[in-house]
């Protein structure tokens, strides 16, 4: 599925894991994380809090609230995991894209036993506000019944990756569509770790903010896919929402919500950038990818 590029290493001390929100009022600001060595904490402190003081959703003028919360991880407790293999639709309208997810959904639906109908109209939840007051992700199972954890889904944390990592995702990233933005970078890391579910199938996510219009889908068996013009400009709605391939019992749905909010993370490899592909192409790549996205590498 894959391209992996060679591993740097894993720290030798344990990490902190550092989490950032900057809100004013009720309205959220921004947010960011990370998994960083000792000697890392301060850079990694200081760049946080200049990320959420400056975020570009702070129109009022007022300074924001800031939540730091630095936590020591046992190295022993972190998955070690390589980043998602990264494509691009090449879109230049919202339209466009909408019809690329048309045709997705009808390839899921004649690869798996899902509920198309349903997928569809999450899909449309979604990008026009119905569930924009989710503070976290929520799940459709095959059949279209929704798992909203707690009526305000579940938050997807406790990850970062090595900074040589991260050095080389950036450079690469300048060069190629999908950019060389923080956004891109905490989207890519969140794809991964969501992916790492057992019976995972994908995860839609659309950003809040109403002048980011770029989202995402990411996919078993196929990598992260960047969308862009998912949205309208100046639509505030968003969400994500995760596809599983079946429905799962209380034991195993805490056992997802825990891995997603709780269990560290640590990214010690990446994968390809690919070349932004039609959405004709991308269709065919991901009907070719075997029966039923063959193939579970989630955590059990």
């Amino acid at each position: 599925m894959s391209e992996e590029k060679e591993e740097t290493g894993h720290p030798e001390e344990d990490l902190f894991s550092i989490r950032m929100r900057a809100f004013s009022g009720e309205k959220h600001l921004s947010g960011g994380e990370d998994l960083v060595e000792r000697s890392s904490l301060q850079d990694k402190l200081l760049a946080l809090t200049e990320q959420g003081l400056t975020s570009s959703r702070n129109q009022d003028g007022i300074l924001p609230s800031l939540n730091i919360r630095v936590e020591p991880v046992k190295k022993s407790s972190v998955l070690r995991k390589t980043l998602l293999p990264v494509h691009c639709l090449d879109s230049s309208s919202h339209q466009e894209t909408l019809s690329f997810l048309s045709e997705l959904v009808e390839t899921i639906g004649y690869r798996e036993t899902v509920d198309t109908a349903s997928l569809t109209q999450w899909f449309n939840d979604i990008l026009k506000g119905t569930e924009s007051g989710l503070s976290g992700a929520s799940f459709l199972f095959p059949d279209g019944e929704r798992w909203i954890p707690e009526n305000r889904g579940v938050r997807v944390t406790h990850f970062g990756m090595l900074p040589a990592i991260r050095q080389a995702l950036l450079e690469e990233a300048q060069h190629h569509p999908v950019g060389s933005g923080r956004r891109f970078v905490d989207a890519l890391q969140i794809a991964s770790k969501v992916e790492g579910l057992s019976d995972f199938l994908l995860e839609l996510c659309a950003s809040d903010n109403p002048e980011y219009t770029t989202g995402y889908i990411a996919l078993r068996n196929f990598g992260y896919l960047r969308l862009p013009h998912l949205k309208r400009e100046g639509n505030s709605a968003g969400g994500r929402m995760i596809l599983l391939s079946r429905k799962l019992d209380e034991r195993e749905r805490a056992h997802a919500l825990s891995y997603l909010s709780r269990t560290p993370v640590l990214f010690t490899g990446r994968s390809r950038l690919f070349s932004p592909s039609t959405g004709k192409a991308l269709v065919g790549e991901i009907f070719q990818k075997g029966d039923k996205f063959d193939g579970k590498s989630g955590v059990s």
